[in-house]
């Protein structure tokens, strides 16, 4: 069951696992849950690989006819002018609906739930897995940090129940399957860099981010399904890069113009450095990941794509 997959994850979570059954043949049955309309092409995709698809909203009491042996939990906003929008079904969906979809899980099954490293908001340094950030209340991100920290909880508390579970605290992934919608800061860039010929920035770019590519996501996500030594991990790469920079290779490739602003009308909350620690990760899988132009160049490729279509 994977709930909350039309975005950047689920999306290629889908993917992934119908390549999977296609190349060993297995019997598996793939479930897809999320509260939205889709696309025509998305359920036309989905009707010709034989894949159940389920519109329910997961904050309230809805039915599924089976029990699993595989959630994958990645539903909810993750860009941050979204989920500070939507800040009281952010919430809810990581707490309620989080507990709604968890009593689908078979006894011996898998949860894997998707948090953030929003969850490190607070803290200046040891931004590993014994440690998380403090927030107040009426911080506007504070729905979202709240949110993943108590689906954390959650998590362990069904765990200590004889469940297995998997948290990944994921650091910015970025890559091919994003919504054209999507304004999290890479893809805003690629956007407006070939839709105006312009990158305009918010302010002087100097904040830093550590970008992983979504194949790198996948590579570490199914190697810790099949064995992990702890259940929580950060699941980031080592694009270590200031938006400034980012900025440059974006405008670059694409032959726009950049603007830097001398104001800062940056996104409220917004963390000035994004690198959690890799150490617990890499001790168990080591994986070379792709390198920030690469990922860039096919994000840029996706959205021309998408542009043509």
């Amino acid at each position: 069951l994977i709930v909350g997959y039309t975005g950047l994850i689920g999306i290629n979570i889908l993917a992934s696992l119908l390549n999977l059954k296609k190349k060993f043949q297995t019997k598996s049955n793939i479930i897809c849950l999320n509260n939205s309309d889709i696309s025509h092409d998305l359920k036309k995709f989905l009707i010709n690989n034989n894949i159940k698809y389920y519109k329910k909203d997961i904050t309230k009491n809805f039915k599924l006819n089976n029990k699993f042996d595989l959630i994958i939990f990645c539903a909810g906003y993750s860009a941050p002018f979204k989920f500070m929008r939507q800040n009281e079904n952010t919430i809810l969906t990581q707490s309620i609906g989080l507990k709604n979809v968890s009593t689908y899980l078979n006894k011996g099954g898998k949860l894997v739930y998707f948090s953030s490293s929003e969850i490190y908001n607070g803290l200046k340094k040891n931004f590993n897995e014994n440690f998380s950030g403090n927030i107040n209340y009426n911080n506007p991100r504070a729905p979202y940090i709240v949110g993943k920290k108590f689906g954390e909880a959650y998590c362990n508390l069904i765990a200590k129940k004889g469940y297995s579970v998997l948290i990944l605290r994921l650091c910015l992934a970025y890559g091919p399957g994003v919504n054209i919608d999507d304004k999290r800061v890479l893809n805003e860039l690629v956007f407006n860099s070939l839709k105006s010929k312009k990158i305009r920035l918010l302010d002087d770019g100097s904040a830093v981010r550590n970008y992983i590519y979504i194949n790198d996501v996948l590579y570490y996500l199914f190697k810790l399904i099949n064995k992990s030594k702890y259940n929580l991990y950060n699941l980031t790469g080592n694009s270590i890069t200031t938006i400034l920079n980012l900025a440059k290779k974006i405008s670059k490739i694409n032959n726009s113009k950049l603007i830097i602003s001398k104001k800062k009308n940056g996104i409220p909350g917004a963390v000035k450095y994004v690198n959690i620690s890799s150490k617990r990760l890499n001790k168990e899988y080591k994986n070379n990941n792709i390198n920030l132009n690469d990922g860039i160049k096919n994000v840029i490729s996706w959205y021309k794509l998408i542009f043509k279509n």
